[in-house]
């Protein structure tokens, strides 16, 4: 658990040099100050913010794609203007928080439904992730990309393609700015393993094959989970990186999270212009 803090900080000094830095074992981001929780012993993610902070970054966003609220990052920069935190989680899932956003205090909650695909992923992506860092303006970004929001993973009912996440990691990474990018939570090794390495390879540059060599496949089919039944291991998940699309249709649930900052986006110009 030191060592993923040490990760993490380690992480944001390279960073702030210009580096983009992938760190997967970190993401512990339900840990707090007095108490370990939800397999966190401590908070990898706030040290990272923390040290973006001491070296002299003014104002660091948060962004979590773990299938669980990230309390714990949001909790410890209660009250900090310098902070804001993003989470996309699953509705009605541990630690059941996140349940609505507090803008004026730096805090944006979407907490989505059940099954959510790619094609409502990326909405969320266009219409509040990607308008919110351009509205906020920050300096350094720390961003959790749980696996648990991948379709097949047994803790969760998110339904994301690996593809669809690597694909908003690159787009976050296009802003220019400091970023860390954290692991977090993920309970099927078979995605994970593909997930992360994924990531690496996509931040680097490299193309991927469309069949793993056998050296691959032969080390993923030797893994086991307690979790999942041998017989619903996917082939998939053993012969490809990269996951097949899971595009779907945006429900109301999706449109009416991004209502609800437009309608803050709205209030807020409203405020200014009375001012």
């Amino acid at each position: 658990a030191s060592m993923t803090v040490g990760g993490s900080i380690l992480s944001a000094e390279l960073a702030s040099k210009g580096h983009v830095v992938f760190h997967p074992s970190g993401g512990t981001h339900h840990g707090r100050s007095d108490r370990a929780s939800g397999f966190c012993y401590f908070n990898d993610p706030v040290f990272a913010i923390l040290t973006f902070l001491k070296g002299g970054r003014e104002k660091v966003m948060y962004i979590d794609f773990d299938a669980h609220h990230g309390d714990g990052v949001e909790d410890a920069f209660l009250g900090d203007d310098r902070v804001t935190t993003l989470s996309i989680h699953e509705a009605e899932r541990w630690p059941f928080t996140g349940t609505r956003s507090r803008p004026e205090e730096g805090i944006f909650n979407f907490a989505v439904p059940a099954h959510l695909n790619d094609t409502e992923f990326e909405r969320l992506l266009e219409e509040i992730v990607l308008p919110l860092i351009d509205g906020l303006g920050p300096d350094a970004l720390v961003l959790c990309c749980g696996a648990d929001c991948l379709a097949g993973d047994p803790l969760s009912k998110m339904e994301l393609s690996n593809v669809a996440l690597w694909d908003a990691v690159e787009r976050l990474i296009d802003r220019g700015l400091p970023t860390v990018i954290l692991g977090g939570g993920g309970y099927n090794p078979w995605t994970v393993t593909r997930y992360w390495a994924g990531m690496w390879g996509r931040i680097c540059g490299r193309e991927f094959p469309e069949r793993l060599p056998v050296a691959a496949t032969e080390y993923l089919r030797a893994m086991e989970c307690d979790l999942i039944d041998e017989e619903d291991v996917e082939e998939a998940w053993l012969t490809t990186i990269a996951d097949q699309p899971r595009p779907g249709p945006v429900r109301p649930e999706i449109d009416a999270l991004i209502a609800s900052v437009h309608k803050v986006d709205a209030r807020t110009k409203e405020t200014h212009e009375l001012a």
